[in-house]
């Protein structure tokens, strides 16, 4: 009303709206289209004591974007823009309630400051930063997770080995191979093997020794990287 952006009048029938839908009184005046949602989420910001921005003129931070996970985002309605004055700016339509505080202070080590756009803009940013499908993309490099290749593969030896670890190695590798021999001779009726292999000891036993040797080779392979 000191903005003169609705009239007494218009207040009363925004307040009775508000109470019987149960929205708060800015939400009401936006769905009622009464005034210009700039100017109203203008008024809101100031009298909350926030900033209020125009999203598009802010240049958003990739790099903080990706470090927050696209279903928080989307369900408690605020885009991460940048990291301002040792805060994390949060471009939102209301202030984020103190659990997703707290939970974006812990990611960014950095206390957060919200401020207030319009819901238009804040719609188009988290279809623009967070669309549909998109998983959290943190960087191994900046948050030092290792990335699923480098835990997928060993990193290779950067010396040679030791003569103690020639023996090692080479008492595990026999016993693979004997350890897999003994194994398929003995339990061979439970085995899905041909019944031919199966009725024949002589058989059973080269059975055994082609997949010990495969066990062999697999030990000696994983364990001399």
């Amino acid at each position: 009303m000191e903005n003169k952006l609705v009239s007494e009048e218009q207040l009363g029938q925004i307040v009775r709206y508000a109470h019987a839908v149960g929205i708060d009184l800015c939400e009401a005046v936006l769905q009622k289209k009464i005034a210009p949602p700039d100017a109203v989420m203008a008024a809101y910001a100031e009298s909350i004591g926030l900033p209020f921005v125009h999203l598009p003129d802010i240049s958003v931070a990739e790099e903080v974007v990706v470090q927050v996970d696209p279903k928080t985002v989307r369900q408690y309605s605020f885009v991460p823009v940048s990291i301002d004055q040792g805060h994390v700016l949060l471009a939102t339509t209301k202030p984020v309630i103190p659990d997703v505080a707290d939970e974006l202070r812990m990611i960014f080590n950095l206390p957060v400051r919200c401020v207030i756009c319009t819901p238009t803009e804040l719609s188009a940013a988290i279809a623009k930063y967070y669309p549909r499908g998109a998983t959290r993309m943190i960087q191994a490099e900046q948050n030092k997770v290792p990335s699923p290749q480098s835990v997928a593969k060993k990193p290779k030896r950067a010396e040679p080995m030791s003569d103690e670890e020639k023996k090692d190695l080479i008492l595990k590798t026999f016993a693979a191979f004997n350890f897999t021999v003994a194994f398929v001779y003995f339990a061979s009726p439970y085995l899905p093997l041909p019944r031919m292999i199966v009725n024949s000891s002589s058989l059973t036993l080269l059975a055994g020794a082609v997949l010990a040797c495969v066990a062999a080779f697999t030990t000696w392979k994983l364990q001399s990287r």
